[in-house]
């Protein structure tokens, strides 16, 4: 697709629409973005919208490119940690849990201050033997104010050609209220302008969930606002990371992760059998995102595997694996078998 079919897509990703505002007679500006063309010019016809870029994977089946995506968990259930290993990976083309990733440039906002990065880094370096180059993964050490225009602009020449992780949004949002429609209307639609300025990039954040460790804390405006949304709960050992929300394809993705100590930090890696191939942790992950409340025959099981892209031979291969691992337990018989899940997770 050209970069002129892009200046032409209008996403209306929340509150904001993320266009160049109308033209307007000199000193009728409503907004500080530069005039845009014509809201005609911008139109698309049938067939245009044939033209219209299809989800592409930047880490294959989990955030698609030239998205924003939110991880929203309660203190201690790992959602930092699942921010920089996605850094991490994206940085040194290294697969994250056994899918693929596009590598390429990374900005790594740490809100939060960069002190502890360096551990948590070195560790994922040590456990996972790939050295992340200096060109390839940019921190940036301070809060950016989300609400302040002049602040954005400079991130989204910074960010120009990189994935964009932001870690932890209320850091970028000093002064402004969680609460209020309008004030995370705005800093969502910095994030998709931040994700402009990308090229093909995506904007990860990482945000807090509430006192009842379920709900995205803040207004409603962020989650209804950006395309995929993960949550995480339980702790370090054993922390659950279940998609809620995904724009385009499909939504269920439930991963069983842990930290596994590395040095004087740690890194992620799969509960369930961290050592299995990886047709074996996507076909637990088809079970965990469709079966785990109610359980499944081999025959629905396979169905829905053979849907998520695996074939006969390696289902047969990964159940088996599965099953003598544990993770997966025949609860029926050899002949009318059925699954649930196994004690070890």
């Amino acid at each position: 697709m050209t970069a002129d079919a892009w200046s032409r897509v209008r996403l209306v990703e929340g509150p904001y629409a993320e266009v160049p505002p109308p033209d307007h007679a000199p000193g009728e500006a409503t907004s500080d973005r530069p005039a845009g063309p014509p809201m005609r010019a911008r139109a698309l016809t049938r067939s245009q919208l044939k033209d219209l870029p299809r989800p592409e994977p930047l880490i294959d089946r989990t955030i698609d490119r030239r998205t924003v995506a939110v991880v929203a968990g309660h203190f201690g259930t790992l959602k930092s940690f699942v921010l920089q290993d996605w850094a991490a990976c994206l940085a040194t083309g290294r697969e994250w849990m056994g899918r693929p990733v596009e590598q390429g440039r990374v900005l790594y906002i740490a809100a939060e201050g960069a002190q502890g990065l360096d551990p948590r880094l070195t560790a994922w370096e040590y456990g996972w033997q790939h050295n992340i180059p200096d060109d390839q993964l940019i921190t940036y050490p301070e809060p950016v104010n989300l609400l302040d225009g002049q602040a954005v602009a400079e991130l989204c020449e910074l960010a120009a050609g990189c994935a964009l992780v932001v870690d932890t949004l209320a850091r970028c949002m000093v002064g402004a209220d969680e609460n209020s429609a309008k004030d995370m209307g705005i800093a969502v639609d910095a994030l998709y302008r931040l994700r402009t300025a990308t090229g093909h990039g995506t904007v990860a954040v990482a945000h807090h969930t509430g006192k009842d460790r379920a709900t995205i804390r803040g207004s409603s405006a962020l989650e209804a606002g950006v395309d995929t949304v993960y949550t995480t709960e339980g702790d370090a050992r054993l922390m659950k990371l279940s998609r809620t929300k995904r724009k385009d394809g499909p939504r269920e993705d439930i991963l069983q992760l842990r930290l596994s100590p590395v040095l004087d930090s740690g890194v992620i890696v799969s509960a369930i059998a961290a050592d299995m191939n990886g047709r074996a942790r996507d076909l637990m992950s088809v079970f965990m995102s469709a079966f785990v409340a109610t359980g499944a025959t081999k025959a629905d099981l396979r169905a829905v595997a053979t849907k998520s892209g695996i074939n006969s031979s390696s289902f047969h291969r990964s159940l088996n694996e599965l099953v003598n691992a544990e993770a997966l337990v025949n609860t029926g018989t050899d002949s009318r078998p059925f699954y649930v899940q196994g004690d070890t997770q």
